[in-house]
């Protein structure tokens, strides 16, 4: 890996495998979200995990730039040679524009529930709706200076089912500061401005997109579209689990991601 000692993205490294993967976590998460499945592939990977802007370790967020430019700047920076790469929700929509524009890098991709939304609007226009209606409602409360609401919305619809009222309220303070993140990335998550979508053929590493059986089902729906749009691609559904899937259940994750190394090779 490149020595990239920037001072805006902190990365943490895990694990004492072979092969180095790159971990892309969820908004409102951090790098250490990824210790289960470290631990469960500790003798298989060496994970490198960043904190995205505004998350985690890593600077602020400056509530303007586009989330997932910075993301992409801050992997290149990093990255110099291929990765196995294992992505959560907004990490999965990044992941699918590094596997195009730089497919040097890529070596296979697991993809947890991308919120490729972009797609969503194709393939499931009422979940498309009622997604893009949420976003406006948080845009509205961050512009008014609103971020727990704007929080508390957002958090019920994608976290892990906990109760916002049961949450601790270092937890609650953390997502209204990230919020605006949110807001930051609809230009990669609904608008597109990388262009996948009508890149997604060009991907050309095995692919396994996978969602949880207790998340939305534009999700499922959204997920299907993408294996059927991507040559070398599988779905897998974890039947007990929802969007934090990736996280909750970790160890499932773990055996999945076994089978993808088997259709990645390293070439000796």
């Amino acid at each position: 890996m490149a020595q990239d000692n920037s001072p805006e993205t902190h990365w943490r490294v895990m694990g004492a495998g072979p092969r180095a993967a790159l971990a892309l976590h969820c908004t409102m998460a951090h790098s250490g979200a990824w210790r289960g499945l470290s631990e469960a592939l500790n003798d298989q990977l060496t994970l490198h995990a960043p904190d995205m802007p505004g998350h985690g370790r890593s600077a602020d967020y400056d509530g303007i730039s586009c989330t997932g430019s910075l993301l992409t700047e801050a992997i290149l920076a990093h990255l110099d040679e291929p990765v196995d790469v294992i992505a959560h929700s907004f990490g999965g929509v990044v992941a699918l524009h590094l596997a195009i524009a730089h497919p040097e890098l890529v070596r296979s991709l697991t993809l947890y529930e991308p919120v490729f939304m972009a797609l969503a609007m194709i393939v499931d226009a009422d979940g498309f709706g009622a997604h893009d209606a949420m976003i406006e409602d948080i845009r509205a409360n961050v512009v008014a200076g609103q971020n727990e609401n704007a929080a508390r919305m957002f958090v019920s619809d994608w976290g892990d089912g906990t109760d916002w009222a049961q949450l601790p309220d270092r937890a609650r303070e953390g997502f209204a500061r990230r919020i605006p993140f949110v807001i930051g990335s609809q230009n990669y998550v609904a608008f597109d401005t990388p262009g996948t979508l009508a890149r997604l053929g060009e991907i050309g590493v095995p692919t396994l997109v996978m969602n949880g059986g207790q998340s939305p089902d534009v999700i499922a729906k959204l997920c299907r579209g993408l294996v059927e749009q991507i040559p070398d691609a599988r779905h897998v559904t974890l039947p007990d689990a929802g969007h934090m899937g990736a996280i909750t259940h970790a160890g499932e994750l773990a055996s999945h991601v076994l089978r993808q190394l088997d259709r990645a090779p390293i070439p000796s």
